[in-house]
């Protein structure tokens, strides 16, 4: 039991280290290949581009060809591009090994929870199943202090050292798993896929709330886009003392979504328009403060305050939308996660184009996508309506 636990939980939890532990030395990163804020956070968005695709199919090809070689695949094409940012002498090669690091990480997680599924089911996958969701939340908690205490104590170049220790250990772990053999009839098929993907875009609900999801998704990587040049260069903060602001910042997304558990008596869109109405408020918020008010204290809770309602429209956009699905579960898990991706990624590259030090471009994405998405989320009884009249 503690090998397929030990595995299944480094698998969920490579990804969001690997994306998100290098947060705060991006102005360091800046300063040693002299380039620009810009183009540093470009870095991120290559991470989330390489994410998308290989996510659609490698579960497929697990299936067909077994979980080991995909798996080992996975890995080795992330190592390449962790050594690859360790050992990168310009920052156009940085970027692009963020990017191959994306295209080797964008699957581990979905393949991780169908490695535990060949060897549990029902309340047993259900309970190692929820310990993967907390150890997920806990690397993205973590994640950014431990890289923060890296920066300070030594530079940017011991994060991917530290990196390149943990996919090797992680290659060695699923090196030496006894994966069971997966007894597939038949072979991949690109256009029976694409079918799939098809169908799943037709179920308008579903596609309704699948971009909610990715509108916020979206409000919380322009954040970690900004996030950096905002607390350290513009309110002097340390990049340690970030990685704590970060980790503190998590409890307010952590306590909502506990939160939404006794709340949803009320109406699971109701609490979702709520979680809509506070990060839009926050948003405008986010204008004032950056106009009249900037500091440290008031910006804390303006995200705190979007963080929390992040938390009740994930909560339950994920719910709704994958209670329209009636088959084909897999392959709309990995949609729904395809979407918030590429969503995220057009957006967080549209903020690089600003002052990176200027609390208003985030201010503005904020409100412009909380917006956006209150309005979907309002006309969702006509899209309903519609579906069940179909």
């Amino acid at each position: 039991m503690f090998k397929i636990i030990a595995l299944t939980t480094i698998l969920s939890t490579i990804g969001a280290i690997s994306s998100e532990m290098y947060i705060p030395s991006m102005p360091y990163i800046t300063a040693w290949f002299h380039t620009n804020p810009t183009v540093v956070q470009y870095s991120l968005s290559a991470y989330m581009l390489g994410t998308t695709i290989p996510a659609l199919f490698f579960g497929s090809l697990a299936d067909i060809y077994g979980r080991r070689r995909i798996i080992l695949i996975a890995l080795t094409i992330g190592l390449a591009g962790t050594i690859g940012c360790l050992f990168s002498q310009s920052i156009a090669f940085f970027i692009l090994c963020r990017f191959i690091q994306g295209l080797g990480f964008s699957s581990t997680n979905g393949l991780g929870r169908a490695l535990l599924r060949d060897y549990y089911s029902g309340e047993e996958f259900a309970k190692y199943s929820s310990y993967l969701s907390m150890a997920f939340a806990f690397s993205v908690d973590v994640t950014p202090f431990f890289g923060g205490i890296l920066q300070k104590h030594f530079n940017w170049h011991a994060i991917f050292v530290f990196l390149t220790l943990f996919n090797c250990i992680s290659l060695f772990v699923a090196a030496k798993f006894p994966f069971r053999e997966i007894s597939f009839k038949g072979g991949f098929k690109w256009r029976e896929m694409l079918s799939s993907y098809y169908q799943i875009s037709c179920n308008k609900v579903f596609m309704r709330y699948s971009i909610v999801a990715g509108c916020m998704y979206s409000v919380f990587m322009c954040y970690l886009t900004v996030a950096s040049f905002l607390w350290e260069k513009r309110l002097g903060v340390s990049p340690e003392d970030f990685g704590l602001l970060t980790l503190f910042l998590s409890f307010f997304y952590v306590g909502s979504c506990y939160l939404n558990s006794f709340l949803i008596r009320f109406g699971v869109d109701r609490v979702l328009q709520c979680g809509l109405l506070l990060v839009l408020s926050a948003g405008i918020g986010l204008m004032v403060f950056g106009a009249f008010f900037p500091g440290k204290i008031s910006f804390f809770l303006l995200l705190g305050m979007v963080f929390a309602g992040s938390g009740l429209v994930f909560s339950n956009s994920s719910s709704m939308g994958m209670s329209s699905i009636k088959e084909n579960f897999s392959s709309a898990s990995a949609f729904y996660s395809f979407i918030s991706i590429v969503v995220a990624a057009v957006f967080s590259a549209i903020i690089s184009q600003f002052n990176a030090l200027s609390f208003l471009p985030l201010a503005i994405m904020i409100s412009c996508l909380s917006a956006v998405s209150l309005v979907i989320h309002v006309r969702r009884k006509n899209i309903l309506q519609v579906n069940y009249a179909e």
